[in-house]
């Protein structure tokens, strides 16, 4: 369930974020964002909080939406990423 939530917020972040690499290795639950000259930054599904989720810093454990949506709107924000045209 949590590998299908994180694709989902994957595929979104995809479309909207020429800036970002969305990536899900095959076996984890966690979604790498990687960024030309940053350092990746990490998302999970909490299924406790039923909510995406920061897993790194400097803001591990924060929600971030319940939503794909949401989580993409916040993730954009908190990146400074542009959207795609």
């Amino acid at each position: 369930m949590s590998a299908e939530r994180l694709e989902e917020l994957a595929l979104l972040l995809r479309r909207r974020f020429p800036d970002v690499a969305p990536m899900l290795p095959h076996g984890t639950a966690i979604l790498h964002l990687i960024r030309r000259g940053k350092g990746p930054r990490y998302v999970i599904w909490s299924r406790h909080h039923s909510a995406y989720t920061w897993y790194c810093e400097p803001d591990h454990g924060a929600q971030i939406g319940t939503t794909a949506e949401e989580a993409a709107e916040e993730i954009g924000r908190a990146l400074g990423l542009s959207t795609t045209p």
